[in-house]
């Protein structure tokens, strides 16, 4: 902007006394001036009462939440006791071989586990007592024998052991243990190694089934 230019705005001022400013005055006159009423109000905070309601129902779905989870975590939990008798009930509705008899099921004190873990160790000892008299019937000759357990061993695969689904717990239970004692394999191969196993075996190749007896027989 030119000098003249500024000189021309000047002149053009109507009133050049109200340009000039007195500080010291403008100040005292806003100290000494009545304060705005506005002002002395503190405004009210309405949304802290919405917050603390919401706060509070969170708080109580979690609590509800957590009390039937802490519930259902507890119902699946058996003691001493209720593992025994789902080891002995299930005894009437598996057949151990020939000459071989239930083992007592020395559970440890004061421990737990997930309900239907009676019935699963049941399973396993009958699955380990068959496979032993199927390789001795095969060191003996007797056809008949092996027969039995591979038919014995096919029904235990099909009807009282399944793969647990993918991702579950260590404490899987399958929804048939109540009524059928099961034993849970976990999805990692183990069930299809035991049914390669019995396959070899009754095509007489029994090495993989040898090996699981000397592991696991009685």
């Amino acid at each position: 902007m030119t000098d003249h230019t500024l000189n021309r705005l000047r002149a053009a001022n109507p009133s050049p006394e109200g340009t000039a400013v007195n500080a010291d005055a403008l100040f005292d006159r806003i100290v000494l001036s009545t304060a705005d009423r506005r002002l002395g109000h503190t405004p009210r905070r309405r949304r802290r009462p919405m917050l603390l309601v919401a706060i509070v129902i969170v708080v109580c779905g979690l609590l509800a939440s957590g009390a039937y989870g802490v519930s259902g975590l507890f119902d699946h939990i058996i003691h001493g006791p209720t593992v025994k008798a789902e080891y002995a009930a299930a005894q009437k509705q598996l057949t151990l071989p020939p000459g071989h008899r239930w083992p007592p099921l020395n559970w440890p004190k004061n421990s737990v586990t997930s309900r239907g873990a009676g019935g699963s160790f049941a399973v396993s000892v009958d699955q380990d007592a068959w496979e032993c008299y199927w390789v001795d019937a095969i060191h003996s000759g007797d056809v008949a024998s092996q027969r039995r357990a591979n038919a014995a061993l096919d029904d235990l695969m099909a009807n009282h052991i399944v793969i647990a689904p993918a991702g579950s717990p260590e404490d899987y239970t399958p929804p048939q243990s109540e009524r059928t004692p099961t034993l849970a394999f976990a999805d990692d191969g183990g069930y299809q190694y035991k049914q390669r196993m019995y396959a070899e075996a009754a095509a007489g190749k029994p090495r993989l089934l040898e090996q699981s007896c000397l592991a696991n027989g009685p």
